[in-house]
């Protein structure tokens, strides 16, 4: 079962992964450019293109916590971006980037409850 709650945050990952490769790829699918220094979600984009692509494809032992880090980091980044399309007054433009935190924020805690089930004495925290 922990193996396929794995296999799941994996597709996920690389789906994310090949949304963002496109999304460089067509310079914002022909929108405003973001192919541009000026662009200040620019590295942290490319990251997440890196790193959830490299999380989706490293064996199992490694791909855990690739795999929360790297879909935490990209549901960070989305939702840094969704507060700075609201704040522009742009709400709409911005809430498509819930397509993109919800199923990285799921797929976050499928990982996670797949390391509790393999591992549960790891999570409890004593005092």
């Amino acid at each position: 079962m922990a193996r396929f709650l794995l296999l799941l945050p994996r597709g996920v990952a690389g789906a994310l992964a090949l949304f963002m490769a496109a999304y460089f790829a067509t310079d914002n699918f022909g929108g405003d450019s973001v192919l541009r220094l000026s662009n200040p979600f620019l590295i942290p984009d490319l990251l997440i293109v890196g790193l959830l692509a490299v999380a989706a494809l490293l064996p199992s032992r490694l791909a855990r916590p690739a795999l929360v880090f790297s879909l935490s980091w990209s549901a960070a980044v989305w939702a840094v971006s969704l507060a700075h399309w609201m704040v522009a007054g742009e709400v709409v433009r911005g809430l498509g980037h819930l397509a993109m935190i919800m199923p990285a924020v799921i797929a976050a805690g499928l990982v996670i409850v797949a390391i509790a089930r393999e591992r549960p004495s790891t999570l409890i925290v004593s005092g």
